[in-house]
């Protein structure tokens, strides 16, 4: 790590020793489980998660991201990694958090040094890590012989076919199954992080996850949407440049508000966003909202080549109200024979009327799998979730499950904000913009800027600017870069940091 770099890294946490006394997050036992609340910026969560994840950040990255995606060899990684750079796109707002996870693991004082790689991790190295549902196949057509293996299954229910339940009474419950590899490092890290930004456009989520995955694998947000990724069986990848991160659009669905401005924020809000994404393999999400009393269920089926939304009666053949996914397309692509799928179908008309612990043995019974890492429920009409994880012996669904609220878990209490302030970012202007090649680029904040970077659309640092003076305007003089779209990040002196975008052309 370059001195300048360690410098920088020592100002920050001397920044947040003074300034809040404590990183932005809390991390709380739930009975076997810990569920980590984090609050503030991008930047600011992310740090928290590094500072109080640390370690276990890093044991995750080796034993999963590292020895199991990468086979353990560092020439393996360096591929995946130059695949990375070169085919997906640059996503701002995560790369600000993932910033914020590699400076607080090393503000806690863990050392990021990884002995494979013989180097320390950066934020590139995160945003790699969270690619890996979008990277699975670029790793698997590597090493044929040795796959990945990444499955899940779920299943919503509601309507009539709920309706005997005197609990249900109707309302809506979902179930899912997430299906990957044993891993010891996962198996042993089961997490639950709670967010609260404080940017004004997004809002509160929750997300089921591993130390260091920042997308939303497993995610509910306030407003009451669910959105559960299982794995899709159509890999067809015509055009794999400009990739974006399936769980990053999925969280992006669900953290953003009225992502598709329609006035409401629901199931297809994350449609939106996956429409709006390009992603490298086949992907089903499973979504589900429920406002006032109306059950919202659908299953986003997307590829490289479209996104589409399946609904209970196009192609699933179940009876009542419900609605299935495990790991094959039936919209998007032929139904294929899916001996999970035909499991759930034949226990459904034997009885469609189910309860929410029915369901559970239902879905456990017809698909569920050794590789079984979580199990989760949620019903939206109530906001209760069951949590179970997997055990070295026992899979998720066998183990005993943890009972939760949604709305208690989206309580911050009011001291939590009084010990620890997030610094407001500040309002920032670029001129000219577009700027002409060789031409200056002036911008002006509303804070004492610190320091000033440019990034590319692929998340790659160009420049790095330090501000020694006491100033809220500069110009960055004769602009030398390639016609295209940059990003221009400016940290101001109390951490703070905006992101910008702007064109350059000839």
């Amino acid at each position: 790590m370059k001195p300048l770099r360690l410098l920088l890294i020592a100002v920050l946490a001397l920044w947040m020793g003074l300034a809040t006394a404590q990183p932005q997050g809390q991390l709380s036992q739930y009975g076997d489980k810990q569920v980590l609340k984090v609050w503030g910026t991008h930047y600011q969560r992310g740090f928290a998660q590094g500072y109080l994840l640390n370690q276990r950040v890093m044991d995750v990255f080796h034993g999963y991201y590292y020895t199991m995606f990468a086979f353990g060899s560092a020439s393996a990684y360096d591929y995946f990694w130059n695949w990375y750079q070169q085919h997906f796109s640059f996503h701002p707002r995560l790369y600000l958090e993932a910033e914020g996870l590699i400076d607080g693991i090393a503000a806690s004082g863990t050392s990021l040094w990884h002995d494979g790689l013989q180097r320390n991790l950066t934020t590139d190295d995160v945003m790699l890590a969270n690619a890996v549902v979008d990277m699975v196949n670029v790793r698997n057509r590597l090493r044929p012989e040795d796959p990945l293996e990444l499955g899940c299954a779920s299943l919503s229910s509601w309507g009539i076919s709920t309706q005997q339940d005197s609990l249900l009474a109707g309302s809506a419950v979902i179930t899912r199954l997430l299906d990957w590899s044993s891993n010891d490092a996962l198996i042993g890290n089961p997490l639950l992080v709670v967010h609260n930004p404080s940017e004004a456009d997004e809002q509160k989520w929750l997300s089921f996850t591993y130390p260091g995955m920042l997308g939303a694998l497993s995610a509910i947000n306030e407003s009451g949407t669910a959105a559960f990724l299982n794995m899709g069986n159509d890999y067809y990848n015509p055009s794999p440049f400009n990739l974006t991160h399936v769980l990053f659009d999925i969280r992006d669905g669900l953290e953003l508000r009225d992502a598709d401005n329609d006035g409401y924020d629901k199931a297809e809000d994350v449609f939106n966003r996956l429409s709006a994404g390009h992603h490298y393999n086949g992907t089903i999400i499973h979504a589900l909202d429920e406002r006032q009393g109306n059950p919202n269920a659908m299953v986003i089926e997307t590829n490289n080549s479209n996104t589409v939304i399946r609904r209970y009666n196009q192609n699933g053949s179940l009876p009542g109200r419900h609605l299935a996914a495990t790991n094959h397309f039936r919209v998007l692509g032929y139904p294929a024979c899916c001996e999970r799928y035909v499991a759930i179908q034949d226990s459904l008309y034997a009885n469609h009327n189910v309860t929410a612990k029915r369901q559970w043995r239902v879905l456990a019974g017809a698909a569920g799998q050794e590789s079984n890492l979580a199990a989760i429920q949620y019903v939206p009409s109530t906001g209760a979730i069951l949590w179970a994880s997997a055990s070295l012996s026992n899979p998720a669904f066998e183990n005993s499950a943890l009972p939760l609220q949604a709305d208690e878990l989206f309580v911050f209490t009011s001291s939590t904000f009084d010990e620890v302030q997030a610094p407001a970012a500040s309002n920032l202007k670029l001129w000219p913009n577009p700027v002409r090649r060789g031409q200056s680029l002036s911008l002006e904040a509303d804070k004492d800027i610190q320091r000033v970077d440019v990034y590319n659309l692929r998340g790659q640092l160009l420049a790095r600017h330090e501000v020694p003076n006491v100033t809220r305007s500069l110009s960055l003089e004769r602009m030398d870069l390639s016609s295209g779209v940059y990003f221009l990040r400016v940290r101001d002196r109390s951490g703070a940091t905006s992101v910008k975008r702007f064109l350059m052309i000839k």
